[in-house]
């Protein structure tokens, strides 16, 4: 449940222009929660309604350190890019890091790097959100560079929408040599 809307309800209760009642039907909560709310409202303030886990990093996220660590390690192979499931072999052997497949592989993703095997599918959504976090407006725009007005090469020649039945495409010859 939103948070500044159960701080609004049990404001507007502790400041008396609502009952418990209407904030049991506001909020979805018994009577008993409305007192639990209102109490801490009252030692707190807003601050009882914030969530205690918010801005913390979770228990079981894996250090940055070990991050860079585990991309350097894979950008270290310059003739030879082993798969993911390779790779996470190589790292328990070499540098004693135990991490799952799908794991190594979200952080590799996460910086654009593509496993040798991966699939076409892959690669392209890949590409896509690599695009995505290109074309994301800057905090403090700079002017307008060259690059911002290149078209891109894949979209400067498209192949044309398919027709609906088979025979449905019209072709005529333009030159004069007919």
């Amino acid at each position: 449940m939103n948070e500044t809307k159960k701080y609004l309800v049990i404001k507007a209760i502790a400041q008396g222009k609502k009952t418990k009642k209407r904030a049991c039907v506001e909020l979805n909560l018994s009577e008993r929660q409305i007192n639990r709310l209102l109490l801490a409202y009252q030692l707190k303030g807003k601050e009882a309604f914030r969530h205690g886990n918010r801005n913390r990093k979770p228990k079981h996220a894996i250090p940055d350190e070990i991050k860079e660590r585990l991309l350097k390690k894979y950008l270290s192979y310059e003739t030879y890019k082993p798969n993911v499931l390779h790779f996470c072999e190589l790292l328990a052997e070499e540098e004693g890091i135990q991490l799952s497949d799908t794991t190594v592989r979200k952080i590799l993703y996460k910086k654009n790097i593509l496993s040798p095997k991966s699939h076409r599918k892959t690669k392209k959504r890949v590409r896509k959100q690599a695009k995505l976090n290109l074309n994301q407006p800057l905090d403090n725009p700079i002017l307008p560079t060259a690059e911002n007005f290149l078209e891109d090469p894949k979209k400067v020649h498209p192949s044309r929408p398919r027709k609906k039945f088979a025979g449905e495409l019209i072709q005529m010859d333009a030159s004069p040599h007919a």
